[in-house]
């Protein structure tokens, strides 16, 4: 009877052990994402309001911030059209502010080092010599982690309709 006593004392401290060390590890894990989901968020709001503010008087250097928060199709894509893009801009003499108001990150997966972010971005376009128009969009940004830091490699416009009371 001493000896079942004592075999099970060790293997309820075997037990409690193991599951003492996956719960800490779990805690550890909880912690990794809680700070790589603030890390997106800050990062992805930042280079959402880049990507979605244009000014025609300084052409150069917003481009070569939209290159510096892109990766992957969408770095691609501006360094790509890079002449045609400026072009267009200038020609329209547009001036686009834009802010973001709230975000989330939707997802997060350390293995892969990728997110997403729903971002809701106040935008102020002045045309010209027209009246400026302040517009509301819902973005989609999904992100890649790089050597740089996180950088979006994907974004989108999320259509919205208002919800009738």
């Amino acid at each position: 009877m001493l000896y079942g006593s004592i075999a099970l004392v060790v293997i309820a401290g075997a037990f409690a052990a193991v599951f003492g060390i996956l719960w800490a590890s779990a805690s550890g894990d909880a912690a990794d994402i809680r700070q790589t989901r603030e890390e997106v968020s800050t990062a992805g709001s930042a280079a959402v309001a880049t990507l979605t503010s244009l000014d025609y008087n300084n052409v150069d250097a917003v481009y070569q911030r939209f290159l510096d928060v892109s990766t992957g199709s969408v770095h691609d894509d501006y360094a790509k059209n890079q002449d045609d893009f400026k072009k267009r801009i200038r020609d329209a003499k547009v001036v686009t502010t834009a802010a973001v108001r709230e975000s989330a990150v939707t997802d997060v997966n350390l293995q892969k080092k990728v997110a997403t972010i729903l971002a809701v971005v106040d935008t102020t376009v002045k045309e010209g010599d027209k009246a400026p128009i302040t517009k509301r969009l819902r973005i989609e940004a999904a992100l890649d982690q790089t050597d740089n830091g996180w950088k979006v490699n994907a974004l989108r416009q999320v259509p919205y309709s208002a919800v009738q009371q």
